[in-house]
């Protein structure tokens, strides 16, 4: 099963932030923060109107990350309200199984308070003893510099970019920037 222990978190505002694994209890937290978000900018491929996952579904993919020991589900919580959500979801097949996929989404009130990296480092910790894998990847969009400066504090390197991957509602580009991080490297 992909679970960490959880901890407190003391974010760089002195609030005490508990990290730990999602339960299927949280579907509807989840997907609420997960709705928000997306509304709220253009830093996520997925736009509200595709947003269409009910709570119902939510629960069961969160189970899914239960019970598969190369997926991870965290969640960054304060006061019982979910802020910060964070998943890994290693490759299906054999050949990829050894690198999966991290996502992350921050609460748009408690960005710049290093609730994203303690999500991050705490994926890597826990992909650190994992004896299946050895990379982790993700995809940014280009305009995102805040997500980019992030990954890169923590290890990852631009491995590619698709050009103008991304049409915004309004008409415009933007590319997609691949990123990983090897296990095996110290930084």
């Amino acid at each position: 099963m992909g679970a960490i222990n959880p901890y407190e978190y003391i974010s760089r505002d002195g609030t005490r932030i508990l990290l730990r694994s999602a339960n299927p209890i949280d579907a509807k937290a989840v997907n609420q923060l997960s709705f928000n978000v997306i509304s709220e900018n253009n830093t996520l491929v997925t736009s509200v109107e595709e947003f269409a996952i009910t709570d119902e579904q939510q629960r069961d993919f969160i189970q899914i990350y239960h019970q598969d020991p190369g997926n991870l589900m965290i969640v960054a919580e304060h006061q019982r309200t979910i802020i910060g959500i964070l998943t890994f979801q290693r490759g299906f097949f054999l050949k990829y199984a050894h690198h999966g996929t991290v996502g992350m989404i921050v609460d748009k009130n408690w960005r710049g308070k290093g609730i994203g990296k303690a999500l991050l480092a705490t994926l890597i910790q826990w992909a650190e003893y994992n004896p299946i894998l050895e990379k982790l990847c993700l995809e940014v969009l280009a305009s995102n510099k805040n997500a980019i400066a992030l990954y890169q504090s923590l290890g990852f390197r631009e491995e590619g970019r698709q050009v103008n991957q991304v049409k915004t509602s309004n008409g415009t580009y933007d590319d997609i920037i691949i990123m990983g991080r090897f296990l095996s490297e110290k930084f």
